[in-house]
């Protein structure tokens, strides 16, 4: 019962083929009667039916430009397709227009009856759309809402993850930003070296590790990390902004040979080839002495 009640319109078009068939109605009337309804639909759901309407055009065809006019449409006339409404935000927060995702997400929270899974996504994307526009508090509040009603978006969450999937280098992400922002800036440096390992494009991970480095006073690391970071590519997506990581590499590099720049791994690299010479040196100098102490015998 409470599935017909919150789709009637599945129950009439089941009356109206009912009919067509006990009544014996021609092909082509029986279409034209389903058009006619259709459109009814269509236009008395107007704001959900042009934002399922966008959602799949932007599914199929991938030409955004065209879909995000409809989802601003449909937006507006109170859609209920909460598809196309996250579809749309994520779109916003990945072009960094922080202040027209944030209300998108704000109304998806709002709304009644939406799926478990997609509130899930819409309450995540809320935090991001906060921190992004510079609501910190607003932004740990949900963040700290999230920790306390899905068992998914707590530590204990990324340490389930990597049980099952040791590689998965974003969680190792996550769990270094958790002990960062708790000042735990040794678990926050081997998870973040960790994350890097397992995949070394995460810029997040890398700025991060400047900042570390950059608190321990070890600046010349530092700087490795946060010229890694400014080769990166940022998105609205990540927590760091490409203004935060040119401010650093800037401070770090301006002025200063830009073949000067090494990654992080070409510095683990050079270590270890003076380990090797070292080590090649003592051998040498183990090899004469061996060699002074036969002639004196």
């Amino acid at each position: 019962m409470k599935f017909i009640e919150k789709h009637p319109y599945l129950l009439i078009t089941a009356a109206l083929l009912l009919a067509c068939i006990v009544f014996h109605i021609p092909f082509g009337w029986s279409l034209l009667v389903f058009v006619v309804y259709g459109l009814i639909l269509y236009i008395t759901h107007l704001g959900t039916a042009v934002g399922w309407t966008a959602y799949l055009l932007d599914g199929f065809l991938k030409k955004p430009a065209f879909a995000h006019a409809l989802y601003r449409f449909a937006i507006k006339h109170n859609t209920r397709c909460v598809h196309a409404m996250l579809a749309y935000g994520l779109d916003m927060l990945r072009d960094c227009h922080y202040s027209e995702a944030l209300p998108v997400f704000q109304q998806i929270v709002s709304m009644k009856d939406v799926s478990p899974m997609l509130l899930k996504y819409a309450e995540q994307d809320l935090a991001i759309a906060y921190w992004k526009c510079g609501q910190l508090d607003k932004a740990i509040e949900t963040m700290e809402m999230m920790v306390a009603k899905y068992e998914y978006f707590s530590l204990d969450f990324n340490t389930t993850l990597l049980h099952e999937n040791e590689t998965h280098g974003p969680a190792y992400d996550n769990l270094g930003q958790i002990a960062f922002r708790q000042g735990n800036y040794e678990d926050a440096e081997r998870y973040f070296l960790k994350a890097l390992d397992l995949k070394d494009t995460m810029v997040d991970s890398k700025y991060h590790l400047g900042l570390i480095y950059e608190s321990w006073g070890n600046q010349e690391l530092a700087a490795e990390y946060f010229a890694a970071a400014h080769q990166c590519n940022i998105t609205g997506m990540n927590t760091v902004s490409r203004e935060q990581v040119d401010a650093k590499y800037e401070q770090y590099w301006s002025g200063r040979d830009a073949s000067e720049v090494r990654t992080p791994a070409r510095v683990s690299e050079d270590t270890d080839d003076i380990e090797r010479e070292e080590l090649s040196e003592l051998k040498s100098h183990e090899e004469d002495t061996d060699d002074i102490e036969t002639e004196n015998r």
